[in-house]
């Protein structure tokens, strides 16, 4: 029913066609929640981040009116939530710092406190747009986006121009 609704919307509409990108990523993190190779883009990250906050938030207001908990301490929804929202959260995590071209190491800057932040600015730098060790760029830093191709590239074959052969 939800294609349905966008086929009969269509182009007039563009807000719906987000909301639903927004939440293929979020389902697309639970999928990818032991993928550690790879890489994420901005908006392949964002995305969760910003939904697994709403939902933290709404959990919390249930936990409040059912269990009595207090506003300023997690109740028991919240908790089994970002428990099991920890292993997609890390690997998404890994993901993007490979689509800046960093190692998965880096990560580990969240436990100094102070390098939460240097995390934060490259959670908001653009990707890559070229191949980079952890492989091709994700669909949306892609800089020959829109470009139609008649076979996939082989990234494992030397370049024309190369020595090696």
């Amino acid at each position: 029913t939800g294609d349905l609704y966008l086929r009969i919307r269509g182009p007039e509409s563009p807000g719906i066609t987000t909301i639903r990108s927004d939440l293929k990523a979020y389902v697309e993190a639970w999928k990818r929640y032991t993928d550690f190779k790879g890489r994420s883009s901005r908006a392949a990250y964002w995305w969760p981040f910003v939904l697994t906050i709403i939902i933290v938030l709404i959990l919390g207001g249930i936990s409040e009116s059912v269990f009595g908990t207090a506003s300023d301490e997690p109740g028991p929804l919240e908790s089994i939530y970002i428990l099991a929202w920890l292993c997609p959260g890390i690997a998404l995590g890994v993901r993007r710092l490979h689509d800046i071209g960093r190692s998965a190491w880096w990560s580990l800057l969240a436990l100094t406190g102070i390098g939460g932040i240097v995390l934060l600015f490259w959670a908001c730098r653009s990707g890559d747009t070229e191949i980079n060790a952890w492989g091709p760029p994700s669909d949306s830093t892609r800089s020959d986006r829109g470009k139609s191709h008649s076979q996939p590239p082989d990234y494992g074959a030397p370049a024309p121009d190369s020595p090696i052969s």
